[in-house]
């Protein structure tokens, strides 16, 4: 199979690798604050899966939580059939020795910095499935081989720790901080 193709739905994945490891934090303080947010925001996308952002998004990137937490826009997977939520139930993270410490804040914006190792798995049939449908609305082979030959090696990739080290910006709507870059 070509690099192309591979690179094509790696950058996909590893960009929702990125989404999510903007967001962990560690339990620093109530959920009202801003580093409370983002540790409740890394508790319920380990325990319940990355579409739990959504509960954590601002009002202007709520059904976008990749645009909420700076990653690409969306589009793309949409128009290449695919939704951005199966993406999401495809994928689960674990954070490992994760530390937050908010760095500015002001009435309605704050800033939480991250560190931190992350790791993603990836369920190979749900991606599999996903990857099938974009590689045919592409007009690219979409047979098991081709699949198996790209998913194998790339979830190994993503199984390996990332370190994290990011900061993530949020906003006070109504006396809730949410994630919002």
């Amino acid at each position: 199979m070509g690099s192309v193709r591979y690179r094509g739905v790696a950058t996909l994945v590893l960009m929702f690798g990125l989404v999510l490891g903007a967001c962990g934090g560690a339990a620093s303080g109530p959920a009202n604050d801003p580093q409370g947010t983002v540790s409740a925001a890394l508790a319920a996308a380990q325990s319940g899966g990355l579409s739990k952002l959504t509960d954590f998004a601002c009002a202007a990137h709520k059904s976008d939580i990749a645009g909420a937490l700076g990653g690409t826009d969306m589009g793309a997977l949409t128009a290449a059939g695919v939704k951005p939520e199966d993406v999401l139930g495809a994928m689960t993270m674990a954070f490992s020795n994760i530390a937050t410490k908010e760095i500015s804040r002001t009435d309605t914006t704050a800033t939480v910095h991250v560190t931190g190792t992350s790791t993603i798995t990836i369920d190979k049939e749900k991606f599999k499935s996903i990857a099938k449908t974009m590689f045919t609305a592409q007009g690219l082979p979409a047979d098991d081989a081709t699949l198996d030959a790209m998913i194998g090696p790339m979830t190994a990739q993503l199984a390996a720790p990332q370190p994290l080290d990011e900061d993530i910006k949020l906003v006070n709507e109504g006396g809730k901080w949410l994630l919002c870059q």
